[in-house]
């Protein structure tokens, strides 16, 4: 009996350690790939899985092939343990081919309407549309319309696009996706007060002549509108990504940090590396 005992209440203290929600985790993988650990799951953003310089060049830029950079480690690890998938929008710079091959079709993914359909194009069964809001264990996800690029309406070839707050007890956290600050923005994070908002940087933009965009307008969030966000939420840790990875986005990670040196906004801006974890973030317990 006495030996008994002590392996009780080790199985009693293993199991009381497993049952401890997680605190709330935030992993850069590369681009907009992130993965969110919430209310003991495992939310994989939109994955983008290719190897270096494996898949074509976003049009109306450079000829530089996608993604520039590698994984920071092999695409099974990224998808590793992933309970489901958050796809903001369906874009090659999202969700990429690599993806379409290596991504399980049965997994689970939340997904904006209409690119359900395009999911399942691709032999993908298990899609979720959320239109407005949904809860999914535990984990309250909220869709607000966003702007891909100014006077957006949603018609092709860009489509509509979504910003994303999902919220767990007192775990929460906003995701951009891709759109710029305007007053579509700057409404969903003053109706959600984000203590940490994951904002797609990069400063995106065409650089030729083209019948979609003109050269030069930026299509993802820029260094003066990181900074605005962080006067709009004073109490807001912001967490940068969408760097350095795809071949139309110009800013990157190192000009970003040489940025909010200058602005002395290293206590409000992250800039995380490829495959660094964030925990303890400002805002969040």
């Amino acid at each position: 009996m006495k030996k008994v005992i002590p392996l009780i209440l080790a199985c009693i203290s293993a199991l009381t350690v497993s049952s401890i929600a997680q605190p709330l985790q935030i992993q850069l993988i590369r681009q907009a790939t992130v993965k969110i650990t919430m209310h003991q799951q495992h939310l994989l953003i939109d994955p983008v899985l290719a190897d270096e310089g494996t898949e074509p060049p976003i049009f109306f830029s450079n000829e530089r092939k996608n993604p520039t950079i590698g994984l920071p480690f092999h695409r099974d690890s990224v998808l590793k343990n992933v309970d489901a998938i958050l796809l903001t929008h369906y874009h090659p710079d999202h969700f990429d081919m690599a993806a379409e091959k290596y991504v399980p079709k049965d997994m689970l993914i939340f997904c904006q309407p209409g690119d359900d359909a395009k999911l399942k194009e691709k032999g993908f069964t298990h899609t979720q549309v959320i239109d407005s809001t949904m809860t999914w264990q535990g984990i309250s996800f909220h869709r607000y319309l966003s702007s891909h690029y100014p006077g957006a309406n949603g018609e092709p070839p860009f489509g509509i696009s979504s910003s994303w707050y999902l919220q767990s007890g007192t775990d929460a956290v906003f995701i951009t996706g891709d759109a710029i600050l305007d007053d579509r923005l700057k409404a969903s994070l003053a109706a959600t007060r984000p203590p940490i908002v994951i904002a797609n940087s990069g400063e995106c933009h065409f650089t030729r002549e083209n019948p979609v965009l003109a050269p030069g307008i930026t299509m993802t969030l820029t260094t003066g509108e990181l900074k605005a966000i962080t006067q709009l939420l004073p109490a807001t840790t912001v967490v940068a990504v969408h760097m350095d990875a795809i071949n139309h986005c110009s800013l990157t990670k190192a000009e970003l940090r040489q940025y909010v040196a200058k602005e002395k906004l290293q206590k409000r801006i992250r800039v995380p590396n490829e495959g660094e974890v964030l925990r303890g973030i400002p805002g969040n317990k």
